[in-house]
């Protein structure tokens, strides 16, 4: 009697009429499901294969995969990823040599270190044009200090007080530039300083000056010289013990402006550093001078990459 009543209470519940729209419903919401776990299995299956790469050792080609999935996600994504920066040059001290020198008497030495720069391509190959350039450059440089030490050395016979050093350090290597600079100190009567500083623009591979780090067609020379003008009287109206070559009673001889090549190198900070020999811009007591270039009198006017 029981099992009747089950059965027929069965036969009653499969016999009711679901309304149309009902029945579109939740055949819409099968559908949807069945939808979004397709989506969850492919998602899964594209995860399995980055993974996959990544345990093969392929870390690049997972990072490129992974950088093409984001970039095709939505215009959001791809304009950040207008900011990434491009992988360039790798620039790098391979080796050094040294020059050194010194009379019988120790009167007048030398210490010359030569550095040999290797500038590669985002391939790993060497960029053998720039690669001699700079390494061109250096040794010109360096060759004139020794060619005037060994001038200096025949001419007082060996019994003149000389002292000559020249050392380096790579003083920017940021994802745009890298920069090595040179520093001399000349002792005789006197000491004297002089700062040499060559620089590799990362993403296009080139040596590049002062002019290098700004638009084409910018005016850099004119702010960044009004910059330094400033801080120049700034700095002697709070301390009595600095003195400019300007607001002089002999104009010429005033500082005017800096030039394209003029020495620069970009700090820890990421700010522009202009930098002087000594007796360029202030007498000899000064030794040699550095600006930092406050950003916003250039970020209008710098390419990207350069400075913060």
């Amino acid at each position: 009697m029981k099992d009747e009543r089950l059965e027929k209470m069965k036969q009653e519940y499969e016999e009711i009429r679901i309304p149309a729209e009902l029945r579109q419903r939740v055949e819409a919401g099968i559908e949807k499901g069945k939808e979004e776990r397709e989506e969850v299995t492919r998602m899964k299956k594209k995860s399995k294969v980055i993974t996959f790469v990544k345990a093969a050792g392929g870390a690049v080609v997972a990072a490129m995969l992974a950088i093409t999935i984001m970039a095709n996600s939505g215009a959001t994504i791809a304009n950040a990823m207008m900011k990434i920066p491009v992988l360039g040059a790798i620039a790098e001290v391979v080796t050094f040599r040294e020059y050194k020198n010194s009379t019988d008497n120790d009167n007048m030495s030398a210490d010359v270190k030569i550095p040999e720069v290797s500038v590669k391509n985002e391939d790993g190959t060497v960029n053998q044009e720039t690669t001699e350039q700079i390494n061109k450059t250096i040794e010109d440089y360096t060759n004139e200090i020794i060619a005037q030490y060994e001038a200096d050395v025949a001419a007082f016979g060996g019994e003149g007080h000389q002292s000559v050093e020249l050392n380096y350090e790579v003083i920017t290597d940021s994802d745009r530039l890298f920069s090595i600079r040179f520093d001399q100190l000349t002792v005789m009567a006197s000491g004297a300083e002089s700062v040499r500083i060559y620089h590799i623009d990362k993403q296009t591979g080139q040596m590049i000056n002062l002019k290098g780090l700004f638009r084409e067609d910018a005016d850099f020379i004119t702010p960044i010289s009004d910059n330094i003008k400033t801080q120049m009287k700034e700095q002697m109206a709070a301390d009595e013990g600095k003195m400019y070559f300007i607001d002089s009673d002999m104009p010429e001889s005033d500082f005017q402006s800096i030039t394209e090549d003029t020495t620069f190198y970009v700090n820890d900070s990421g700010k522009l550093v202009i930098v002087f020999d000594e007796y360029e811009v202030a007498p000899g007591s000064m030794g040699s001078v550095e600006f930092e270039i406050p950003t916003e009198v250039i970020q209008d006017i710098v390419q990207d990459g350069f400075v913060s």
